[in-house]
């Protein structure tokens, strides 16, 4: 008996983390608020299973994710610009994805709330 509930506990872990990953795929736009204003970014992500790549895309042109790692409603990666290496803490929320930018701004970490663009499932 246990080891069918132990075998069921792990497919539903599996399961879980699929949709999540799979949800988390697609094109994402928020608008990070700076000392020099508003700039809006789009994030195309690409999950598979616990990995993460993608790009972010701004003003100035588009670099690629790195690093991108997913743990269950959570997820990280990394994007380099300009020699310097910027780190993103995202949370899943619904229909939504909160992204955190630890010490971004005077040490003061950054925070941007991204929403799907329309048809990119």
């Amino acid at each position: 008996m246990a080891r069918i509930l132990l075998i069921f506990v792990v497919l539903a872990s599996c399961l879980a983390l699929y949709a999540v990953s799979s949800d988390i795929s697609g094109k994402w736009k928020g608008t990070m608020h700076g000392p020099q204003g508003d700039v809006d970014l789009i994030f195309t992500f690409v999950a598979n299973a616990d990995t993460l790549t993608g790009s972010v895309q701004g003003p100035v042109g588009e670099e690629a994710i790195s690093n991108g790692k997913i743990n269950g409603n959570k997820f990280s990666f990394a994007v380099s610009f300009n020699n310097m290496t910027i780190n993103h803490e995202c949370t899943v929320l619904g229909d939504s994805i909160s992204v955190k930018v630890p010490g971004m701004q005077g040490g003061e970490d950054m925070e941007l709330i991204l929403k799907r663009v329309d048809g990119s499932k």
